[in-house]
């Protein structure tokens, strides 16, 4: 099917019908890409999948999740906080000192799937205080130094898992990258 809608001769049931799901979502633009991906033999291999538990592994199984997760070049991280491996809040109230033990952790999660912060492409920030998060930025700017940078949100919530936590950062990274 076109982006007018028309049928793709010998296309599959599937393939149309996932063509127009994603035409109806305005996801017009790399159709092209998307088109040659889904003309793709049925007999490909399965997307491989690697859990990381890592630092607070016991903590992470206890409550059923993972600290990062790979499916072929795509890494997503949990949201990390500045907890000790006891899972006890590390520099309460202090929002530089916590982002600067986060961003220790990030880099150790992502080193595990050999990968930098040179890779992030998206992350998220969960601040209690966003006038405390202003004068941490220039150390978080420092991570990233002179790019690549990472699509970013920051969301300000009124608590996180532990008391005195401020900080709370997730991210997302692309092994496909240089």
């Amino acid at each position: 099917m076109s982006a007018r809608g028309e049928s793709i001769p010998n296309e599959s049931p599937n393939n149309g019908l996932v063509r127009r799901r994603l035409l109806a979502g305005a996801c017009v633009t790399g159709v092209a890409t998307v088109a040659s991906q889904l003309a793709a033999p049925e007999a490909s291999a399965a997307p491989s999948r690697t859990d990381l538990f890592h630092y607070w592994e016991s903590q992470q199984r206890s409550l059923g999740y993972s600290q990062g997760v790979r499916v072929d070049n795509t890494v997503w991280l949990s949201g990390t906080a500045a907890l000790d491996k006891d899972f006890n809040c590390v520099s309460p109230g202090d929002l530089p000192a916590q982002m600067t033990f986060i961003y220790q952790r990030v880099k150790e999660s992502l080193g595990k799937y050999a990968l930098d912060f040179r890779h992030v492409v998206r992350e998220n920030m969960y601040v209690t205080d966003m006038n405390a998060l202003v004068g941490a930025l220039p150390y978080r700017k420092g991570i990233y130094a002179n790019g690549p940078f990472p699509t970013s949100t920051t969301i300000q919530v009124n608590q996180l898992l532990v008391p005195g936590l401020m900080i709370e950062i997730e991210v997302t990274a692309c092994r496909a990258l240089p």
